[in-house]
């Protein structure tokens, strides 16, 4: 992980260098007239100890706060690195003009650009445009500004003074969020702090390229919108994750409505929230759900180590809360350490008769000088064991009352401890604790507050250490032949749904198992096709033009002898056409369902859920973004409510999980190689059980429409 009391310049200068790391800067629309954005903006970057030029700019004064105040940017002898351009809508086009001309390489801009350009155009489409043209990198608009605290660049009109650096990069779409997050707890130590607005002239998948070259970042934190270059964006996560910084991700806007005209389920189950979903998997991005759990998380892993192998160790002094933990780490899915017996016979010695060992460790005891010693003891035998990932300390920790200062000088030496992640925490949320916090920060001990928050922040961390010991494996599918891909590609090029039959020979040549079948259009082949097949069969329509067999009711499954299979045909020819497939029972085990999904900005979305004709209704559903190898595969299913089912819970027989996972990677691998088309494809059911996987069903409709396009 990177030093974060490194200095923080970047490797070689990047495209965003001008904007973020200036030499100089002009004010345009500097004012003395106090309460005023341009006053407030004046009086931020000055308190900032910018090292560079500061030149202030405005026709109406000669001196602002002691300082010269030229007319004109053109009055200036040298054109700054950065403009910021406190002004109004009106003034904008022409400020963004007079800056290209006076070679000014960055813009800051605070306000919404609402309006309408010279040109008739909305007026943020024509600045982003211009911007493009000149090359010009601008922040905002509708946005903050931003805060280099390194590097004493202040461009906003909110005071951050009081900031101390640390290791935390936050880029927030909203300048509230931006505001909110950065400047109410001084726990939270940041590097850069960027409020992306509009992105006329810069966007957020630069501002992440940037924080990953700069040695200080240690996590970035993603308050987004959208990715307004989806390729960009994917570029950006695929980077920092090869210099292994931690991306974690708020996106808002998930309950979208729902994907388009699809004309597969795999379509329907597809919002316009999946393609991120499977992006963020992909590229090892941390998706929370709340600011609050951005936060957490990002100052757990700003302490800059990684989860060891194990799970959560938490040490308390209180019973009642260690047993509140243990069923909230339970609802969350947060795996807690179990102690060794080796580790339970180091810990019984010292804690009190009356304590059980185990995790969550209790230590309180008798308050009297014995009191920190039991604590002080187990923390030290705890913090050693090789079956913890992460440590976390709980004592009754306020800012205006400590019980025991000695519980105090432990949490300020517990880095010292271990080389594992290690945290205090506070089971109450509302904890009166920000001094203390504060303090905590500046040794490298983060301090989280409530028991949810703290969970789920460790549970961050550990998906980050999946992340990682996925970067260190080589995890892809197996090569397709190209002659394969080929033969396919002029099949798929139309628009025609392909026939059952072949959706499945799809598969097979591929590499995902399916099952036998025969097509048969008369009585007599299908008692042929019962005879070479053997029974129990199968019996479906197979006439062109019906896509969902179960919605006409024509599929009849178990049947057991060739009289019932010659009944079931007769029933079925008369009422929906001759055509039918007669198919080999796959046998009892768990349905699930593959699918793929066209995304027009992302690609190609590979959809696992639990199937049969529950598909939709169910919800239960992973969306990833093929290629993948076994490993991703066999993550994404553990993700599925199923999971404990596929396991053998609840007396299912244990199905082959090794071969579901295959067939799952060989399936993303027919997706990514027909990327470039708009492809649909149903898989359901896929039969699961202990003698292995078979599609039973599938549906490829070429040319169908990509979501969001």
């Amino acid at each position: 992980m990177n030093d974060a009391a490194a200095p923080g310049t970047v490797r070689s200068e990047h495209r965003l260098t001008p904007l973020l790391e200036p030499r100089s800067i002009a004010l345009v629309g500097a004012s003395a007239r106090v309460g005023t954005v341009g006053h407030m903006t004046v009086k931020t970057l000055l308190a900032s100890g910018f090292p560079g030029q500061v030149h202030l700019v405005n026709p109406n004064y000669s001196r602002i706060e002691g300082r010269a105040c030229a007319g004109a940017l053109g009055d200036l002898e040298e054109a700054p690195d950065m403009v910021i351009a406190s002004i109004g809508s009106a003034r904008i086009e022409a400020a963004l003009e007079d800056a290209i001309a006076a070679g000014v390489r960055a813009v800051t801009l605070f306000d919404a650009c609402a309006g309408t350009a010279r040109n008739g155009r909305p007026l943020v489409d024509a600045l982003r445009e211009r911007a493009a043209e000149a090359g010009l990198v601008v922040c905002g608009g509708n946005g903050m500004g931003f805060f280099n605290i390194r590097g004493q660049c202040h461009a906003s009109f909110y005071s951050a003074a009081h900031l101390q650096p640390g290791g935390i990069t936050l880029i927030a779409h909203s300048g509230s969020v931006f505001t909110v997050l950065a400047l109410n707890d001084r726990r939270y130590r940041f590097d850069l702090v960027i409020s992306a607005g509009q992105e006329i002239g810069a966007r957020i998948d630069e501002y992440i390229d940037y924080a990953t070259q700069r040695p200080a970042t240690r996590v970035i934190a993603l308050f987004m919108e959208t990715a307004r270059d989806p390729q960009a964006f994917c570029r950006a996560l695929a980077n920092a994750r090869e210099h292994r910084i931690p991306v974690v991700v708020c996106k808002v806007g998930r309950t979208a409505e729902s994907a388009r005209v699809a004309r597969s389920h795999s379509g329907a189950m597809a919002g316009d929230d999946a393609a991120f979903e499977a992006i963020f998997e992909r590229y090892g991005a941390l998706r929370v759900a709340t600011v609050d759990q951005l936060m957490n998380a990002a100052l757990l892993l700003a302490q800059g180590r990684d989860a060891a192998a194990g799970g959560l160790a938490l040490v308390t002094d209180s019973g009642g809360l260690r047993e509140a933990l243990i069923d909230r780490a339970e609802d969350l899915g947060i795996a807690l350490a179990r102690f060794s017996d080796a580790t339970c016979a180091r810990l019984a010695p010292v804690l009190p008769q009356t304590t059980l060992v185990s995790n969550p460790l209790d230590c309180a005891g008798p308050l009297d000088e014995t009191f920190v010693g039991v604590f002080e003891r187990a923390l030290a035998i705890v913090a050693r064991a090789p079956e913890i990932g992460l440590l976390g300390f709980e004592f009754d920790a306020r800012d205006d009352f400590l019980y025991a200062p000695g519980l105090q000088v432990l949490a300020e030496r517990l880095p010292l401890l271990t080389d594992r992640p290690c945290f205090v925490y506070s089971s109450f949320a509302r904890a009166h604790n920000r001094s203390l916090g504060e303090r905590l920060a500046s040794l490298g001990v983060p301090l989280l507050n409530g028991q949810d928050e703290m969970l789920q922040a460790a549970g961050v961390m550990m998906r980050w250490r999946e992340v990682l010991q996925l970067l260190d494996e080589h995890d892809m599918p197996a090569a397709v032949p190209a002659h394969t891909v080929a033969r396919w590609r002029k099949r798929l090029a139309g628009s025609t749904p392909l026939a059952e039959a072949d959706g499945l020979t799809l598969l097979r040549d591929f590499g995902v198992p399916v099952t036998e079948l025969v097509l048969a259009t008369s009585a007599g082949e299908v008692r042929e096709a019962v005879a070479a097949l053997g029974l129990p069969v199968a019996i479906k329509t197979a006439q062109p033009g019906v896509e969902h067999k179960t919605d006409v009711d024509g599929v009849r499954l178990w049947l057991r002898t060739s009289e019932a299979a010659s009944a079931a045909y007769a029933e079925l020819s008369g009422r929906l056409g001759a055509a039918v497939i007669v198919q080999r029972m796959a046998g009892p085990g768990m349905e699930l369902a593959f699918g793929c999904v066209p995304d027009a900005d992302f690609g190609p979305l590979v959809l696992v859920a639990s199937g049969g004709v529950l598909v939709e209704s169910a919800r239960d559903k992973v969306f990833l973004s093929a290629p993948f190898g076994p490993l991703r595969a066999r993550r994404a299913l553990q993700r599925l409510r199923v999971w404990p089912l596929l396991c053998g819970a609840r007396g299912h027989p244990v199905c082959d999980i090794d071969a579901l996972s295959a067939a799952l990677s060989r399936f993303s691998a027919l997706v990514a190689a027909f990327a470039d088309l708009p492809l649909e494809i149903d898989v359901n059911p896929l039969v699961v059980s202990a003698a292995g996987v078979r599609a039973v069903d599938a549906l490829v409709v070429p040319g169908g429409p990509a979501l969001r396009g």
